[in-house]
């Protein structure tokens, strides 16, 4: 009798297992298939519609391919973000501005003249090449000087505004850098008192 008893409790937690199992089966599925309905209703990609209550295998196959086209499209950001960030620094090589910004601080044995080097090299490079621009562009349209008047100006505007942006982000950069200092500093004494 004991046994049956344990049997039949035996079975029946089973089967409300099972039912668990099934019910969250079928609610994942539920929300799969909303998301691609979703997905169908935003995208052009047509998705095609699959019956989940039928076959698992198009659901496995559609994971696998939304699975896939994720990780191609991260690829593909991800080169194009180190093409970029390769491009920028090839630039900033073969222009002299980190080797000059290096030299620099070698020679004065300090690695925030470096910095500070680097700041002012790389605003004055482009505020020159925007400011070049506007005065090109500002005396074509007014006709107040001549060309080469208006790119000298643009030049020389362009010049001492990249040193004063420069002046000011690096001692913008020397301040976050001073209170994140401070911040580490004081969070390893806090750990190391108790």
């Amino acid at each position: 009798m004991r046994r049956i008893k344990k049997s039949s409790a035996l079975k029946s937690k089973q089967m409300m297992n099972n039912n668990i199992f099934q019910f969250l089966d079928m609610t994942q599925l539920f929300i799969l298939q909303y998301i691609l309905k979703i997905l169908n209703g935003l995208s052009a990609l047509s998705f095609c519609a699959i019956d989940f209550n039928h076959d698992e295998d198009e659901l496995m196959t559609t994971v696998l391919l939304m699975g896939a086209a994720f990780a191609f499209f991260a690829l593909i950001i991800g080169v194009a973000v180190v093409i970029i960030v390769s491009t920028i620094l090839f630039f900033l090589i073969s222009g002299g501005l980190i080797s000059a910004s290096v030299l620099v601080g070698f020679q004065q044995r300090s690695a925030s003249k470096g910095f500070k080097t680097f700041f002012i090299l790389l605003c004055s490079l482009g505020t020159s090449v925007i400011s070049v621009i506007f005065f090109w562009v500002l005396n074509s349209a007014n006709d107040w000087w001549t060309v080469e008047v208006a790119l000298f100006a643009g030049l020389l505007v362009g010049i001492f505004c990249g040193w004063l942006l420069g002046l000011l982000i690096f001692h913008a950069f020397r301040k976050v850098v001073l209170f994140l200092k401070k911040k580490f500093e004081n969070r390893g004494n806090q750990k190391s008192i108790p």
